[in-house]
């Protein structure tokens, strides 16, 4: 492996063991909470859709805050060590969609020991009749669509400043509308709910899943485009 790789894969490396220590947090109150509310709540009603339905909110915060937080707290840190942005940029990407993956393997687990201790027809995001590989793919690809945010909204403002800022809230936002419009007819919350009134009845999976690539792709470029030369702040 020539240096270069070595450098994509340790930033993605470092990165994504940086973010799991924070997530570390979210992960464990959420748990709690979720426990507390389930189980010892007395209106019987509250929780019951299922751990993964319950922590999707929270991880979609969580990646929207720390990829914004990663041009100013990565960036500068990574270039002044001689990484290059080009890796930054890589090692980021590839670091958020491992972020994406793990979030949803740990959901998973813990979802599984639910049903083992209290098995039941949990209502998740997607519906109760989703296949579990269906729930981890859709479910990874939107919460890594607010890492991208994110990332969007930390490398305007990083770059241009408070024009910059304003451009890429406006780019994030309209970046989760439409994914939120592409998997309407797919997804259970109420954002979903107003949104499957405007999606096409015969829009398949494959169109779904093609238009959030390309958006995805889309993001990255643009991504890329303002920190290729930006200027590292001391």
């Amino acid at each position: 492996m020539n240096k270069n790789k070595r450098n994509d894969v340790k930033v993605a490396y470092d990165m994504t063991i940086v973010q799991l220590g924070w997530a570390a947090w979210l992960i464990a109150i959420t748990l709690m909470i979720f426990i507390g509310i389930r189980y010892f709540s007395a209106d019987k009603n509250l929780g019951i859709e299922g751990f993964i339905n319950f922590i999707e909110n929270p991880y979609k915060i969580f990646m929207l805050v720390v990829g914004i937080l990663s041009v100013p707290s990565f960036l500068s840190y990574y270039v002044k060590l001689g990484v290059t942005r080009k890796h930054y940029f890589i090692g980021t990407a590839l670091s958020s969609a491992a972020l994406s993956v793990i979030f949803m393997v740990i959901a998973l687990i813990i979802g599984g020991i639910e049903q083992l201790i209290a098995p039941s027809d949990v209502q998740t995001f997607l519906g109760v009749k989703s296949s579990w590989l269906f729930i981890f793919i859709v479910f990874s690809l939107n919460i890594f669509i607010y890492y991208i945010a994110g990332w969007m909204i930390g490398a305007g403002y990083y770059r241009l400043g408070g024009w910059g800022l304003l451009f890429t809230i406006n780019g994030a936002l309209a970046l989760i509308f439409l994914m939120d419009l592409l998997w309407s007819r797919e997804l259970n919350t109420p954002l979903h709910s107003l949104l499957s009134n405007y999606t096409p009845e015969n829009l398949s999976l494959v169109i779904s899943f093609g238009a959030s690539f390309a958006l995805i792709a889309f993001s990255l470029w643009i991504i890329r485009a303002l920190t290729k030369r930006v200027r590292i702040k001391m």
